[in-house]
């Protein structure tokens, strides 16, 4: 999770520079969520258009926007932002995965967004996996892209928050006395120092039927990175994920650390996930964040925050390593070739 709101507003106005891809097209979408506002959605998209030689998004990248689709090898990934993120937070790893194939669509998450955090914790932990439910029902429907999604082909990726989602939408269910438990030991852990476990266990989230937290079959692999709550599950409340699980997590990262949350979600699971614990990366380390020297000036404690790495780690190149080793498991876990 992300230290605080205002790290996560940071993190999400930044300007980036121009990223290098291939034959991403890309679309923006509104995707209906009924009785609530519309989803805001980027969709990115193997194409032969080539892209723009001047970034044309809001996330300052160069695509083929609007282009026709074409080559996408039927699989869909779904990815979800952090606490306070926004659609284009993975812009880059969308861009990669497009590049190999994907068809990968990123929802802003009205309520727990940069622009928007007007949603209490227990609502947004229900909101989240419905968001991607309702993406991969919009990309099902949609003449432009249903012909190139196989509906046994669906995948997410979740980083921190979109960790937390991720492992919902696999049917993955968070364990209250786990969490009381751990919270009560561990007070240093953030969402239990910031409140958030507390303010869960006061809104009665346990009386919830198991159908309230979103789970979807037709999800057949998850990438996860810095899962939010990780420390809160079991092996019971795991029991029913089935989906092949990749989990990432940085050595440094204060956060979400490693040991209390990755390492422990790998123990819990029934089948043995794919573990990366990457050294010298932090909670930021899953976002491509170049920062203007201007807000190096302006603040540079939050400036250390977001965008500060260990010496001698190359954010960049470990996001080309990420994104190959993302690739080859969603293409083995749904068989393409």
């Amino acid at each position: 999770m992300k230290s605080t709101v205002k790290h996560a507003l940071i993190a999400s106005s930044l300007s980036l520079t121009p990223l290098s891809i291939e034959a991403a097209g890309f679309q923006m979408l509104e995707v209906n969520d009924p009785g609530q506002p519309v989803l805001n959605v980027g969709i990115w998209y193997p194409s032969d258009e080539p892209v723009a030689e001047k970034p044309n998004t809001p996330f300052e990248m160069a695509v083929a926007l609007d282009a026709p689709i074409n080559a996408a090898n039927g699989s869909l990934i779904v990815i979800s932002h952090g606490f306070g993120g926004w659609l284009g937070g993975h812009a880059d790893t969308a861009a990669a995965l497009a590049d190999a194939g994907f068809v990968v669509a990123a929802p802003t998450h009205n309520g727990n967004t940069w622009s928007d955090m007007s949603s209490l914790i227990d609502q947004w932990l229900l909101d989240r996996p419905r968001h991607v439910s309702r993406v991969i029902d919009h990309v099902l429907a949609d003449e432009s892209f249903n012909a190139h999604v196989v509906p046994e082909k669906i995948g997410v990726y979740g980083f921190s928050a979109g960790g937390y989602t991720a492992l919902a939408l696999v049917g993955g269910l968070l364990d209250f006395d786990r969490m009381k438990s751990h919270c009560a030991t561990d007070a240093t852990e953030f969402v239990c120092a910031d409140g958030m476990a507390d303010a869960v266990l006061k809104a009665d989230m346990e009386s919830l039927p198991d159908s309230a937290w979103g789970a979807d079959p037709r999800i057949r692999a998850a990438a996860v990175s810095a899962p939010g709550f990780g420390f809160a599950y079991s092996a019971e409340t795991l029991a029913e994920v089935s989906a092949d699980i990749q989990l990432w997590s940085g050595r440094l990262d204060e956060s979400v650390p490693t040991e209390s949350n990755a390492a422990w979600l790998a123990e819990q699971l029934p089948v043995k996930p794919e573990t990366h614990w990457i050294d010298k990366a932090n909670h930021f380390a899953f976002l491509v964040v170049p920062c203007r020297e201007a807000f190096k000036e302006a603040d540079p404690e939050e400036y250390a925050v977001v965008c500060g790495d260990a010496e001698g780690f190359d954010r960049r190149a470990f996001h080309n390593d990420m994104h190959g080793e993302m690739i080859r498991f969603f293409n083995t876990s749904f068989g393409n070739s």
